[in-house]
């Protein structure tokens, strides 16, 4: 099994470096631009996943909805995959929180909560903060996304435990990794021991226009490219 695992020397504090790799899993795929049904509904299904507990009336609750699709059968791989991090950790917005608040709506956070009400990880740990707002990557042409160093950069860790052994980092989207592998770059130089992997809710459908199912769970690896970041599947 691949891990984040590295080891630092006793006389020095290395300052944070990228991994290499990280493994990751997804559960639902999702188009931006498809022009097919299907595609569309990915959308929709997206967007109430940002919203998930605002919208409706009665709110809708998409996040509870699809993390209850990792007990089907053809999800086994994923679930399986989650189930082996212990401690959840989820991803920050792109911006600060203002002074003194949490915002309404911290979309990885509560998919860390419907996470542990299914029985997945031990505890959640919000110990990572943004501390610079930073573009969000959605909304950012190809060559314009911020990149894994800078995503590091604009993020800080506060260490509250003293040696876990395994770090799930939870975000609700994953396009290209960036900043995934920049968390979890974040995390394993505080937590030199944890084996450390990430898990998106939804992730992007890349250069194909079209979804083929949005129930579509993956295993896969974030790896670090000369430009960037880059995933697969």
């Amino acid at each position: 099994m691949t891990s984040s695992r590295r080891s630092r020397s006793a006389s020095e504090v290395p300052s944070p470096s990228l991994l290499f790799e990280l493994p990751f899993g997804a559960l639902l795929a999702y188009s931006p631009r498809g022009t097919s049904e299907l595609s569309k509904q990915s959308r929709g299904l997206c967007y109430q996943i940002k919203l998930d507990g605002v919208i409706g009336d009665p709110p809708v609750r998409a996040i509870e909805r699809a993390v209850a699709r990792l007990s089907d059968e053809g999800s086994s791989a994923l679930r399986e995959f989650i189930a082996q991090g212990e401690i959840l950790v989820p991803c920050p917005p792109n911006a600060p929180f203002p002074p003194k608040q949490k915002p309404a709506l911290w979309v990885p956070r509560r998919i860390c909560e419907v996470l542990g009400n299914a029985g997945y990880g031990s505890a959640i740990l919000p110990c990572l903060e943004r501390v610079e707002a930073v573009p969000k990557s959605a909304f950012a042409a190809p060559g314009e996304r911020p990149s894994p160093s800078r995503h590091m950069k604009s993020m800080r860790v506060t260490k509250t435990l003293e040696a876990p052994e395994r770090i799930t980092l939870v975000d609700d989207v994953v396009t290209k990794g960036a900043t995934l592998l920049a968390a979890a770059s974040l995390l394993a130089d505080a937590y030199p021991d944890a084996e450390i992997r990430a898990f998106a809710l939804v992730r992007t459908t890349g250069l194909t226009p079209n979804v083929e199912r949005i129930i579509d769970p993956v295993v896969g690896k974030i790896r670090r490219t000369p430009s960037g970041a880059d995933r697969d599947p």
